[in-house]
């Protein structure tokens, strides 16, 4: 795949526009936790949030908040995401507001305000939009916006309704199987979610259609409640 600015620009907003979950919150987590992720139970919703049961309904709101309070205390996590073929992997530190991606083009470390970026045949280098090097001034877009992708951020936009379709398994965990259509940036998105009884996302799944063009996005939780080193590269 040829990625220049303007393709590293559109895998990004495919990215966050097809990834799907809440918001991180910076509460410390017990050093103890295992780190094998089936091993590992998830903080139970509050109690307004709806038990799932196949057939059910959700408003899309209601799950983007109950998701959002599900992940708030988790030590970290890392995912695999795929959008328009190409693989991301991923990692988000809630402590201190840390992701960090490794995709074919480079690579991205967000640490609080801070952005660095690294291209396949560059060194790290602080991130730069206005770079003359096309693959540097993509990555630092993604760099500006990576936090939006976070499986813990991204459904805090949830609309719509979504129906318990199914039931599966994912990490070693029981998971329900949630598909709805929302609208996001005014583009409709069929979702899919994969969520654990107390609203863990595991995995997601997004589709839409943009210029005439199919974008599918795919993301993986591959480590749950598992401290992310993620360091400053500078």
């Amino acid at each position: 795949m040829r990625v220049n600015k303007i393709g590293a620009g559109i895998v990004l907003a495919a990215a966050i526009l097809l990834t799907g979950c809440s918001a991180p919150a910076d509460e410390p987590k017990d050093d103890t936790a295992s780190s094998t992720p089936a091993a590992e139970e998830s903080t139970a919703p509050a109690s307004d949030c709806p038990e799932l049961t196949e057939g059910a309904t959700v408003d899309g709101a209601t799950l983007g908040g109950c998701i959002t309070e599900a992940m708030t205390d988790s030590q970290g996590y890392a995912a695999k995401m795929t959008v328009l073929g190409m693989e991301t992997t991923a990692q988000y530190n809630p402590s201190n507001d840390a992701v960090a991606w490794s995709t074919p083009m480079g690579s991205v470390i967000v640490i609080g305000d801070d952005e660095w970026v690294k291209s396949s045949t560059s060194e790290w280098q602080v991130a730069d939009p206005n770079s003359t090097d096309p693959i540097v001034a993509g990555l630092s877009q993604a760099a500006a916006t990576a936090n939006d992708t976070d499986p813990a951020v991204a459904a805090g936009a949830l609309s719509g309704e979504f129906t318990v379709t199914g039931k599966g398994s994912r990490l070693g965990q029981d998971v329900y199987i949630l598909t709805g259509t929302a609208e996001q940036q005014g583009v409709s998105v069929d979702m899919t979610y994969e969520v654990t009884a107390d609203y863990v996302v595991l995995a997601t799944t997004g589709a839409t259609e943009a210029a005439g063009q199919s974008i599918e996005t795919t993301l993986e939780i591959t480590e749950w409640d598992v401290k992310q080193d993620i360091v400053a590269p500078l």
